[in-house]
């Protein structure tokens, strides 16, 4: 089965509510865009402002979602991240990044996946 778009936005709502059920994390925006780029999710834990990108799997071994996520794409979210945290006046909340793998009805999940300015945890 070819991925689809549809299924890409299928495993970011999947998501979501994953992370809200699992981790009580808020949904505040989904496919959020600005000039910089895209976020996937932008989810509240407690006092934490989290970036999440979503990387949803029909083939493939469990976690090559997860290695997508590349030092380039990693920069991508990090410089929509701070635009974000500009327009909404934010800039002094703490940020995380994490990145989630949706395959089926199965979660990889890594909290504090990368850090803006390299650090990122395989």
């Amino acid at each position: 089965m070819k991925m689809t778009y549809e299924t890409g936005l299928l495993g970011e709502d999947m998501a979501a509510v994953w992370l809200e059920e699992h981790y009580g994390m808020r949904l505040q925006e989904s496919r959020y865009r600005n000039k910089a780029g895209e976020i996937d999710l932008i989810m509240l834990d407690k006092d934490y402002i989290v970036f999440v990108e979503v990387k949803t799997r029909i083939s493939g071994r469990p976690g090559c979602g997860l290695e997508s996520v590349n030092r380039r794409k990693q920069q991508r979210i990090a410089r929509a991240a701070t635009l974000y945290l500009m327009q909404h006046k934010m800039l002094n909340h703490a940020i995380r990044f994490d990145v989630i793998e949706v395959r089926d009805d199965e979660f990889l999940y890594i909290p504090n996946a990368f850090q803006p300015g390299g650090m990122f945890y395989r």
